[in-house]
């Protein structure tokens, strides 16, 4: 897998899709997609969540979910966002938070210097 393409400007990497990502790891491809999109985020967690209880013998993954549940779905909105965002500007826009509180989540998730490492 090539190198991220960065935007000197904004620090964004766009070759972070997770699209991408997961059909270069055979986890997903375009059929998986469609449907996963005709899924409410309700929905697909619930399914998450019930397929992996039966994976694992109902002990799902071995930290109390209800009280970390919050900071998952706040790194995966970040997570997601930068990946389709050019700039922190367009991207506080999205989560609806001001650029001071995007750059406190961009310090506290280090996400993107994560995701460079695991493409690199």
């Amino acid at each position: 897998m090539s190198a991220p393409i960065h935007n000197s400007q904004s620090g964004f990497c766009r070759d972070l899709s997770f699209s991408k990502k997961l059909r270069g790891e055979g986890k997903s491809n375009e059929a998986f997609e469609i449907m996963l999109s005709s899924l409410t985020l309700e929905e697909l967690l619930a399914l998450k969540f019930e397929c992996s209880s039966r994976l694992t013998n109902g002990k799902l993954y071995g930290f109390n979910l209800w009280s970390n549940i919050v900071d998952i779905t706040k790194e995966a909105l970040y997570n997601a966002t930068i990946s389709i965002t050019d700039t922190n500007k367009e991207a506080s826009r999205i989560l609806g938070i001001n650029n001071k509180t995007f750059r406190e989540l961009k310090r506290r998730y280090n996400i993107r210097k994560t995701q460079e490492k695991e493409s690199t």
